[in-house]
């Protein structure tokens, strides 16, 4: 027994039997002080161990360098109801590769940092980092009613094709599920194993405009309504737009910074800029039109009206648009219940970029 290593481990029921250093890791072999156990299938003492094998086990880091640690893994034989069972040593799980305040500590940092970031800092693969993250969401993941949601979806590998897709909490600000997928039948599985009365009282979900989450919603959460995000309708118009100001674009016409001054609200332009956008629009009267049209739209979001109000005015928008959006305006027009829906509550799911762009880290 090492009293010094035992104090620097701090874990209950074991002593270091011997400890081996290596440039970047130590290795502590551990050794149970407990002679006994209780049986988890009827609760009697054992004291007859059938059989003892060793596994190693990723600990927080000693003095920097990586810590393993190799336990003994008993397996009991219980006289009272002739059962054998593995000891729980209650500071690491069965079949997992690390201790339970290891993968706590990788929880914590991934939320400050990212999977990579912490990925390099631990000498972990991406793969066994997400591991550890995903397993620490699915033991905290205690379900308090939900009425708003947010399901978002996104490119998780680049270059890969790899798809993610999360599901928050918009009024909480949490995470609710993480799914390695995109396709409808697979989240539509996953969502539907959540509890029935939880779903049941769901009242919007908030997703963007891709053609699979109404089907989603309908199968999952029956009482919700679909709420389209207006961060996505604005993102579908700004497209548009700018492909009419790269049409517009004479040859020899090169302004810094026309993208960004052009999506951004006009009310909140700074004097410099608004000369600037002057300077763009004073050479295309369509790209000028366009600009308009895209602050009308703007507007519509920002006035206090009802889904029905809302309606109309985007309907009227979409007539005088066609010619300037068309690719939005079929978009829009698909997707106009879900849009005006928004005017129900105003529920964005804006608030969630924070964890999405957690998860989203990944380069």
């Amino acid at each position: 027994m090492n009293t010094h290593l035992d104090a620097l481990l701090n874990l209950p029921w074991v002593t270091v039997e011997t400890c081996s250093t290596q440039e970047q890791a130590i290795d502590l072999r551990l050794e149970v002080l407990k002679d006994t156990c209780e049986c988890p299938h009827c609760s009697q003492t054992s004291r007859e161990v059938n059989q003892v094998r060793y596994r190693t086990v990723r600990d927080l880091s000693i003095a920097g360098r990586a810590s393993y640690l190799e336990i003994p893994s008993r397996q009991f034989y219980c006289q009272g109801c002739q059962k054998y069972f593995t000891e729980n040593l209650g500071f690491v799980e069965p079949r997992r590769a690390y201790t339970q305040r290891y993968e706590e500590d990788i929880y914590q940092r991934v939320q400050q940092s990212s999977l990579t970031q912490v990925g390099c800092e631990e000498g972990l693969t991406f793969d066994a980092v997400e591991g550890i993250f995903k397993h620490q969401c699915s033991k905290k993941k205690e379900l308090k009613p939900a009425k708003k949601l947010s399901i978002d979806e996104f490119s998780h590998r680049k270059g890969r094709g790899k798809f993610a897709t999360v599901v928050s909490d918009i009024e909480a600000g949490e995470l609710v599920e993480v799914m390695d997928t995109h396709e409808q039948d697979a989240i539509i599985e996953t969502l539907s194993k959540l509890p029935l009365e939880w779903r049941q009282a769901v009242e919007e979900v908030s997703v963007d405009m891709w053609g699979g989450f109404p089907k989603v919603i309908q199968e999952v959460f029956p009482n919700a309504q679909v709420v389209i995000d207006r961060f996505h309708v604005m993102k579908a118009v700004m497209e548009d737009l700018d492909r009419v100001r790269r049409q517009s674009k004479k040859p020899k016409q090169k302004i810094k910074g026309a993208k960004y001054i052009l999506g951004k609200n006009a009310k909140d332009l700074t004097p410099r800029e608004q000369e600037k956008l002057q300077t763009i629009l004073q050479n295309s009267k369509r790209l000028e039109k366009a600009y308009d049209l895209k602050e009308e739209f703007r507007q519509i979001y920002e006035t206090q009206q009802t889904p029905a109000q809302a309606r109309n005015q985007f309907q009227d928008w979409l007539k005088r648009a066609q010619e300037f959006f068309n690719k939005c305006v079929k978009t829009i027009r698909n997707h106009l219940e879900g849009i005006c829906n928004y005017f129900l509550s105003r529920t964005t799911s804006g608030v969630m970029e924070g964890i999405n762009n957690r998860i989203k880290l990944i380069k």
